[in-house]
């Protein structure tokens, strides 16, 4: 009878981790599966939970394990995707335009698609055990996508066996060493902070696979089978109201028993910040780069509105001093960027004053204002256009000097106002014109007006930095830039600036 009870059991596990008859009362949870077809969620439903141990240890899922009752005949264990499938080594990605699950481990490749009885598995369409798809659970107030145990585990290679007393899945990695011999699938080229867009980006010279982990108050990116280009371990300290300082060092099969390479890089986070809250990991074929965005958590800065006295029928400009504060900006022979941007733009909103344009500053001493902030002093007065005023930089061409100006990618708007400023400035100054760009930058994004980011120019280059400098020079850019607000201004219609002196200046109060 023993024997016939394990023979049994084991055509069971042939057929897919079903769930026979059991001796283990299991627990109970109630889920709501969410129906592809209609786009909705169905009522709850009470789902029987399942214990998953890996080597031996019980697992700690993000959400249960439960066992899918299929047509009331046949049931199949379904787990949360990413713990499984990174405890085997594995790197997930989510296509939610697709909704797909992509699963990518050394040279394996699975797509999953949410509510297919099949799946992709490098390259070929294959029936998933009992027809049973991926599917997206609500559990309490989380979302959790579950995929069938046994298939993902075995397409990763590892063994499963069903524990019919403990009601539990038995998950052992099947890891092949790599081969010792076997040189790395890519390097990390490059890691850059762009503090005008707020991101960090990891350039690699292949496309990325890389695995990312919450710890709290940092979060660890895995870039598998990747060295370091050059220079070796490093830290990097970015302007960055999120990420206090990036850090990235080699490593191997400590990291990951499947690769001989693994780049570890660790995104110390400013305090109160999360990774579910605060940051964006996206993987980047095409441009063969992992991109983290950030959202900073609300500063509760005190902005500034209209004072009673401001002129109704006045256009409203918003001048935006670049870096201040602990935000140095670009650093040349001891001259910090924000001690440049700053006069400028007082300078600037002087002018404009005089000209009867009311005026709002992000900032109007040396203080740090973050810049999501300072796009939310122009949106809360209703600024008509907004102008950044920074300094430019060029490490690798000390001699590269001359004036450009950014608006954001697709507007019209934005563009004929940097248009207007980039000229005036290189006529003002006579500086090397290098013209239009447009970026995604913050200030750029997040301004519900025209906004243009003016780079007068480069502190890198020694002769461009001894102009930058100088007050007389300070003074025909300020002008550059009155010339051309005036300018893009006289083409609208609605409003028609008074005479001088009635308009006024505004900062923010508080940080």
């Amino acid at each position: 009878m023993k024997k016939l009870t394990s023979l049994i059991l084991a055509l069971a596990l042939a057929a897919g981790l079903s769930v026979p008859a059991r001796a283990a009362v299991p627990e109970t949870v109630s889920l709501r599966y969410h129906d592809e077809a209609a786009l909705q969620y169905g009522p709850e439903v009470p789902a029987e939970v399942v214990n998953v141990f890996f080597n031996g240890a019980p697992m700690a899922l993000d959400a249960p394990a439960v066992s899918q009752t299929v047509d009331g005949v046949d049931g199949r264990t379904m787990v949360p995707i990413r713990p499984i499938a990174e405890a085997l080594g594995a790197t997930v990605y989510w296509d939610g335009e697709a909704r797909q699950v992509r699963i990518a481990a050394g040279t394996d490749r699975m797509v999953l698609t949410l509510g297919s009885p099949t799946a992709e598995v490098n390259g070929e369409t294959v029936d998933l055990p009992g027809r049973v798809p991926a599917v997206v659970v609500r559990y309490g107030e989380v979302e959790r996508t579950l995929v069938p145990l046994r298939f993902v585990s075995e397409q990763l290679h590892a063994q499963v066996d069903w524990d019919n007393e403990a009601f539990a899945a038995m998950v052992t990695a099947v890891v092949e060493p790599p081969d010792p011999d076997a040189p790395p699938r890519g390097r990390l080229t490059r890691l850059t902070a762009d503090d005008n867009a707020q991101t960090i980006t990891l350039s690699l010279s292949s496309e990325p696979q890389y695995r990312v982990t919450d710890l709290g108050d940092r979060v660890v990116i895995d870039l598998m089978g990747v060295v370091i280009g050059s220079g070796g371990d490093g830290i990097l300290c970015p302007e960055n109201p999120v990420v206090s300082q990036i850090r990235y060092a080699q490593h191997g099969s400590d990291i990951n028993p499947r690769e001989n390479y693994v780049t570890r890089v660790v995104l110390d986070l400013a305090r109160g910040c999360t990774y579910g809250e605060n940051v964006t990991v996206t993987g980047d074929a095409d441009l063969q780069a992992v991109i983290i965005s950030v959202t900073p958590p609300e500063t509760g800065a005190e902005l500034p509105t209209l004072p009673e006295n401001w002129d109704p029928n006045a256009y409203i400009v918003a001048l935006d001093a670049g870096h201040g504060g602990s935000a140095n900006g670009a650093v040349y022979e001891d001259v910090s960027e924000k001690d440049i941007t700053l006069p400028v733009t007082l300078r600037a909103a002087e002018l404009l004053k005089e000209k009867g344009y009311n005026v709002v500053l992000t900032r109007n001493e040396d203080v740090y204002m973050d810049l999501y902030d300072r796009c939310n002093v122009a949106n809360n007065v209703g600024a008509d256009i907004f102008v950044s005023i920074h300094a430019n930089a060029s490490p690798t061409n000390l001699s590269f000097q001359g004036t450009f100006t950014y608006s954001y990618p697709n507007s019209v708007a934005g563009e004929r106002l940097a248009g207007y400023i980039q000229k005036a400035v290189v006529a003002q100054t006579g500086s090397m014109d290098w013209g239009l760009l447009t970026n995604d930058y913050v200030v750029l994004r997040e301004t519900v007006m025209p906004a243009a980011l003016l780079e007068m120019g480069f502190m890198s280059c020694h002769e461009e930095l001894e102009r930058l400098i100088q007050p007389e020079y300070q003074e025909k850019v300020a002008q550059g830039v009155v010339n051309g607000v005036e300018g893009y201004l006289a083409t609208l219609p609605r409003k028609t600036p008074k005479t001088a002196g009635a308009g006024g200046t505004l900062v923010p109060q508080g940080e």
